[in-house]
């Protein structure tokens, strides 16, 4: 035998050791290189002082950042850095309405299972400088007008100490005045009321039995990006335990309402129009198959909450809804809240910042605080709660928000809801007019919504292959009208074998429940999502002269919308000023850094700012190079800039973003 110290074994011991430890660094690095699907987590070092309420400070990891979203074989969703120096800003403080003590405040009696109103009367004292006043309180009852989707007052009610608040109350403004003069007001406040409704008969209590509770939590405006960048601390809490994101969730629709629509009826809007009714018209709203139409049938307690009235989604340039559409519906109740207490916008709001002494946001995050609270413990709730007003027009804005967002969050946690109930926190899209849009991923941003689900502990544990599904889903193209079709999922949860399947989404026929597993090689026709909104395959920038005949023609289409429209006569025909970027698709099975696939008619997407306002549009078109003529459908061309004050002569919410009325310009003119 050899003598295992013998010289040459020695050195082949060592040859193979090196050829290991070098195989070795190759894997990790190339594991490094291509690890594609790893979050990025954001490290942040944030401040305990409450006072300061800023922004963190957010350190960059040295984790390598992923590639991509979604890398599967029918869809690549590139990763964008949300700290971007580009994208950066300096961080804005968070602002409180009032530093004041509640003087009245509904307090919710767990035994008798109603509402009494506490007077502060310390505070009272301090309110009027005095250490003796005499003041006397009154309540508003605010009822739901129906012929307006609006609200109406009843006569001031007078109370004292721990008044029980009638069952029949669902919102009230209170306020307090020195005795002998009600103009001379201590403290005004508002409230919306989560009053019990008992359990209906063969409603099973026990847990093991009921269905699960869903809590919809919803910020406008906010893409996965800039929830990284903007909420860090919330981005951190929504990747704990039980929380998965939803990494290729991409938008069907341009705004608020046909996003919205999709997830809650599984239509979008034109389908809706045609095939139930017509969206325009008083009524119409409520023939709609909503979701909390089929969950009030598995006998769920439903709400529905909007924080700012004047562009609430199913109000804004349509009628609403003629019934409450949930069994607890804000809108009455916040409409008169905006009415008859003061109001306040920060230096750098466009929206109510304040209503009275609290934010905004506050009265639907409270109320969904207080129906969890309520119900949670004794039946399936689902309820809907989607804040505007801080997000929807500056990017920046959800910074100075992000500690008061995680404490309704924290609370949430410590009420048990996290114990009990699924939780989707999501957002319709991203920011769609700004300096995000002038920034090379601004395409990005803006079809990437926030998309995250939470499965309770007890329903992995029940149901680990739906749980395993989801997990898998994380980095798979998916959409809204997937959610729609899970949410009918989790209705039919606990059913009969043999009992009727409920519809899934009418506009998806391929789209399905998020609780399976997605197909690897789904693409965005397979997942409901028009050529303009996908983000899963590359285009290429082109500099070639004949590229710029493109833009001209889309213009003309504009036009032609506008006079189909009889619009001409007050809106400006529009005229090319400059062409930002006009770029070419290429499919995933060509090599992107080749030649150019050679095709009569291929797909185009180009940017452009026109004369008028200097309004600048986006457009995905179909042109074809031997006719060069261009095929697009105009509802499909974004908006890339604020046209509020410049399409005040139309009402459609569709017409306004393409046309500039001559009125408005004129008026602009005079100013100038």
């Amino acid at each position: 035998m050899f003598n295992i110290f013998h010289p040459i074994l020695k050195w082949l011991c060592f040859f193979v050791i090196v050829v290991i430890v070098i195989f070795n660094l190759i894997n990790q690095g190339t594991y490094t290189r291509y690890r594609k699907f790893r979050v990025w987590e954001v490290k942040a070092s944030i401040s305990d002082d409450p006072s300061t309420m800023s922004p963190p400070f957010i350190k960059i990891s040295s984790t390598p950042l992923p590639r991509f979203f979604v890398e599967t074989a029918k869809c690549k969703i590139p990763y964008v850095n949300p700290l971007d120096p580009e994208a950066m800003f300096p961080p804005d403080h968070f602002e409180v309405c009032s530093n004041e003590s509640a003087l009245v405040t509904p307090i919710y009696d767990i035994s008798r299972k109603r509402y009494v109103l506490f007077i502060n009367n310390t505070m009272a004292s301090l309110s009027s400088n005095s250490s003796e006043v005499e003041f006397n309180c009154y309540y508003q009852e605010i009822m739901r007008n129906t012929s307006r989707d609006n609200y109406s007052k009843v006569d001031r009610k007078y109370f004292s100490q721990n008044y029980e608040v009638p069952l029949h109350v669902q919102g009230l403004i209170l306020a307090c005045h020195r005795v002998g003069n009600d103009t001379d007001i201590l403290q005004s406040d508002a409230y919306s009321l989560i009053q019990y409704k008992p359990l209906p008969k063969g409603l099973s209590k026990e847990p093991a039995r009921r269905k699960p509770s869903v809590l919809m939590f919803g910020i406008d405006t906010l893409s996965r990006i800039n929830l990284r960048r903007t909420m860090p601390k919330v981005y951190n809490f929504l990747t704990g335990s039980g929380w998965y994101e939803l990494q290729g969730y991409n938008k069907i629709g341009d705004n608020t309402f046909p996003n919205l629509l999709a997830i809650l009826t599984g239509y979008n809007p034109d389908s809706a129009l045609e095939k139930v009714c017509n969206w325009h018209e008083r009524g119409c709203m409520d023939q709609i198959p909503f979701i909390w139409k089929y969950l009030r049938n598995a006998s769920y307690l439903t709400a529905y909450a909007e924080d700012q009235t004047g562009m609430s989604t199913f109000n804004y340039a349509k009628p609403g809804f003629v019934e409450s559409p949930t069994d607890y519906y804000l809108r009455p109740f916040q409409k008169a809240f905006e009415s008859d207490l003061n109001t306040w916008k920060c230096e750098n709001c466009s929206m109510r910042y304040c209503i009275g002494r609290r934010i905004t946001s506050s009265y639907v995050y409270d109320m969904a605080r207080e129906f969890a609270r309520r119900y949670l413990d004794e039946r399936p709730i689902w309820g809907l709660f989607w804040s505007n007003s801080f997000s929807h027009d500056c990017y920046q804005m959800p910074a100075k928000m992000e500690d008061y967002v995680l404490q309704y969050l924290l609370d949430f946690q410590a009420d048990g809801v996290f114990e009990q109930s699924i939780m989707v926190f999501l957002s319709d899209h991203g920011a769609r007019w700004g300096k995000l849009m002038s920034l090379p991923t601004g395409f990005l941003e803006e079809r990437l919504p926030s998309m995250f689900i939470y499965l309770p502990p007890w329903f992995r544990a029940q149901y680990p292959e739906y749980a395993s599904a989801l997990q898998g889903n994380r980095n798979r193209l998916t959409s809204n009208y997937d959610l729609h079709n899970t949410l009918k999922h989790i209705i039919e949860l606990g059913n009969a074998a043999d009992s009727p399947k409920l519809p899934g989404s009418v506009d998806c026929p391929k789209c399905q429940s998020l609780f399976h597993p997605v197909s690897e090689s789904r693409t965005c026709e397979d997942a409901g999502i028009p050529e303009h909104y996908c983000t899963c395959v590359p285009y290429k920038r082109l500099t070639a002269d004949w590229a710029r005949r493109i833009p001209p023609r889309v213009i003309g289409r504009i036009n032609e919308y506008l006079a189909g429209r009889n619009l001409s006569g007050i809106c400006s025909e529009l005229t090319l000023k400059h062409i930002h970027r006009i770029e070419m698709k290429i499919g995933l099975e060509h090599n992107f850094n080749g030649d150019l696939p050679m095709a009569d008619v291929n797909t185009y997407r180009i940017k452009f700012k026109v004369n008028q306002n200097t309004a600048v549009f986006q457009a995905t078109v179909q042109y074809n190079n031997v006719t060069e003529s261009v095929e697009v459908s105009v509802p499909t061309i974004s908006r890339l800039d604020r046209y509020k004050y410049v399409s005040t002569c139309v009402d459609d919410k569709i017409d306004k973003m393409y046309c500039i009325c001559k009125s408005d310009l004129k008026k602009m003119a005079s100013k100038g």
